[in-house]
C-alpha cells in the first residue's frame, strides 16, 4: 500500500534535466514564435550542432512546448520568450517520434541555455 501512495504522490515533483547526453548541442540560428499561452509562449528553434562530428544531428527543428523544462547552466528557470538567437544550448528531445528530414524534427523535453561567454 505505502509503494502505491508513492507513486501517486510522484506527479508533483518538480521537473529536473535529464542526466543523459543530449541530442544536440549548438546554436539557436532560427527562432520563431508559434503560439502564445497565459503561462507561456511556444516557439519553434532550428539549432545547428557547433561539432557537426560529435552529435547524431548536424541541424534540429525544435519545437518548444509550454511543458519544456528550460534552465540556464546554473539551474535558474527560463521563460521560453527569453530564448534568443545566437546562445548556445543543450537539447533532450521529447520520447517518440522523431520526423527524420533535413533538419530533424522533434519536441523539446529539456533545454540548457549556456551562460558563458
Amino acid at each position: 500500500m505505502a509503494l502505491v501512495l508513492l507513486v501517486a504522490c510522484r506527479g508533483d515533483e518538480p521537473k529536473r534535466m535529464p542526466d543523459t547526453i543530449p541530442e544536440i548541442t549548438g546554436t539557436i540560428t532560427t527562432l520563431t514564435q508559434t503560439d502564445a499561452t497565459k503561462q507561456n509562449i511556444q516557439l519553434q528553434i532550428i539549432v545547428t550542432a557547433t561539432d557537426k562530428e560529435a552529435g547524431q544531428y548536424p541541424q534540429a527543428s525544435i519545437k518548444v512546448l509550454d511543458e519544456t523544462l528550460i534552465e540556464t547552466d546554473k539551474g535558474k528557470r527560463v521563460k521560453a520568450g527569453k530564448l534568443r538567437e545566437g546562445q548556445l544550448v543543450n537539447v533532450w528531445f521529447n520520447d517518440g517520434v522523431i520526423a527524420e528530414s533535413m533538419p530533424v524534427q522533434v519536441s523539446a523535453k529539456a533545454i540548457k541555455v549556456n551562460t558563458q561567454p
